[in-house]
């Protein structure tokens, strides 16, 4: 199950068992934070410690008015799909895909490259680095519209930047196929990757055709190209952040034939 901010919030905490005993594992690592520290950091240490024993995340001393007032939906799913009563016995969790911090490719005013077709809320890359920060979906969706709206209207960014690529991508065998997608996804973009596993999921989209395995090729390119670790992006084989070579913004662009990854500079100020 996702484990969101407000639990751990309001005092949830992460455990495994190691000989019986109850393994307070973030606690242990992190005296500073622990069970608060970035949902990246936590995932990762999750996935770690699955390695070796299950992870239960406790509940039971939040008290009954938060769970009502903040954490009822979370306390519904768990009686629901896994019959547990998070008031009285801690619930079983894994890392799950919770955001995608790219997007299609925009400018300050939501301009994509093709003339006149604008991108604004969670669809595009923009108001994200290598981790989501909280709030941002709301920032996207509501001022990432009003300036693409006002924009759009306004006739002042009707400027040709680029033309549609035209390329013979046929959705038919994604279609029937949809579950394998998901799957080399899920088996090559996890918590923890490496070189390894990129490229034996890269093999095997490039045996599916369609405009969804198309974009899930241009995920994991971009991922084999940024060999290092930053945010979400952890490579084992890369455990260190780069700023010299990839303090920079992850772009793929698919010319009809092949995808060209390049990195392009942060700017500064906009």
């Amino acid at each position: 199950m996702l484990i969101t901010e407000a639990v751990r919030a309001e005092g949830g905490k992460l455990f495994s068992l190691k000989n019986g005993k109850l393994y307070y594992f973030m606690r242990e690592r992190y005296p500073e934070l622990g069970d608060l520290m970035p949902r990246d950091i936590t995932a990762r240490e999750i996935w770690k410690e699955r390695q070796n024993s299950e992870v239960f995340l406790d509940m039971t001393d939040i008290p009954d008015k938060v769970i009502a007032e903040k954490l009822s939906g979370i306390a519904a799913d768990c009686m629901l799909y896994l019959h547990k009563d998070i008031r009285k016995e801690p619930v079983p969790v894994s890392p799950g895909i919770h955001y995608f911090m790219g997007g299609i490719l925009v400018d300050e005013y939501h301009r994509t490259q093709i003339n006149g077709l604008y991108a604004a809320g969670e669809c595009c890359s923009q108001y994200h680095g290598a981790n989501r920060l909280g709030g941002n979906s709301l920032l996207g969706a509501i001022y990432g519209g009003r300036i693409a709206a006002k924009y759009a209207c306004s006739g002042k960014c009707n400027i040709q930047k680029g033309q549609p690529i035209k390329a013979d991508i046929s959705d038919d065998s994604v279609t029937s196929d949809i579950q394998r997608l998901n799957q080399i996804m899920q088996n090559t973009l996890g918590v923890v990757r490496n070189e390894e596993t990129l490229q034996k999921g890269l093999r095997e989209i490039k045996e599916m055709s369609g405009s969804l395995a198309l974009l899930g090729r241009a995920i994991i390119e971009s991922a084999i190209a940024r060999r290092e670790s930053r945010g979400a992006h952890y490579r084992e084989d890369y455990p260190l952040r780069n700023d010299r070579d990839y303090l920079k913004t992850t772009v793929a662009r698919f010319d009809g034939d092949n995808i060209r990854i390049l990195f392009e500079n942060v700017p500064k100020r906009r």
